[in-house]
Formats: C-alpha cells, sequence, structure tokens
C-alpha cells in the first residue's frame, strides 16, 4: 500500500504526528487526517483541533476510486474515530470525509447516524464532483446542436 511504502521510507505517520504537534505549539490551527483509532488517538494526544475521520478516496465521479466503505460502514467508522479522539480530549472536533460521501445527502446521512461528529471536509465533493458535472452538461449541449 501507499502507507507501507512511505513507511519503508522513512515518512511514516509518526513525522505527520510530529508535524501537528509543532504547529499546534506555534498555536496554529491543524487538522490531520486520520484513518483509524490509533492515529486518532496520537492526532489528539499531541493538540490536533479537528480531527478529519478519511474514509479513502471519495467514491464518485469520473475518477472517483471504485472500492470503499458504504454509508453505513463509513458512519460507524467515523463514530469510532469520533470516540477514540474524543476519548482522549473531550473538546477536540470531529468532522469526516472522503470514500462514499461524495454528495450532500452522503454528509447528511453520515452525520444524522453518528453522535458528537460536527461537520464534514469537502474536497473532491466540493470542487471536482459539480465541475464534472458542469462540464458534462456543457458538452452535451453543445453536441446537441444541429447543423
Amino acid at each position: 500500500t501507499f502507507r507501507q511504502h512511505l513507511e519503508e521510507t522513512g515518512m511514516g505517520y509518526e513525522k505527520e504526528v510530529a508535524m501537528i504537534e509543532t504547529a499546534a505549539e506555534k498555536d496554529m490551527l491543524t487538522c490531520p487526517y486520520v484513518f483509524d483509532e490509533d492515529q486518532a488517538r496520537a492526532m489528539t494526544e499531541v493538540g490536533a483541533d479537528i480531527v478529519v475521520a478519511h474514509m479513502g478516496l471519495t467514491t464518485s465521479g469520473d475518477i472517483g476510486a471504485e472500492t470503499a466503505l458504504d454509508l453505513d460502514g463509513a458512519a460507524e467508522r467515523v463514530q469510532d474515530i469520533h470516540d477514540a479522539a474524543t476519548g482522549v480530549d473531550d473538546e477536540v472536533m470531529v468532522i469526516c470525509h472522503g470514500g462514499p460521501i461524495a454528495w450532500p445527502d452522503d454528509a447528511r446521512y453520515v452525520l444524522d447516524n453518528t453522535e458528537g461528529v460536527v461537520g464534514f471536509f469537502g474536497a473532491s465533493s466540493i470542487e471536482r464532483l459539480p465541475t464534472e458535472e458542469a462540464i458534462e452538461q456543457q458538452t452535451r449541449e453543445f453536441t446537441g446542436i444541429t447543423l
């Protein structure tokens, strides 16, 4: 896996944790991605402000990942990450991101099916997916012109 290859080169997750610790010491806002409960605890222990429960690459769109959790699995995993982080510091905020959480209804579903998760962190879901839809629609309209 990509993570395993990074670890083999000395660019492991502990370097990310150390970076978040340094940023927190400098009173910078910190929002690290975490993929499991151990990472949630580690980032919270060093002072992360907002823990981003990352569910993997976004699955929707033209270049979306083809394998991911379903929304129920994502909600469960987000909750587990939330519980691990708030077990260290009950003031830390936890938000969800990625995987099957691609559209507003997906985010709403995960937020409605978790306790204490305070938001959604958009990336592809905010910039790539809407752009793909708009470009496809515009292209259809132009190609629909009859000569």
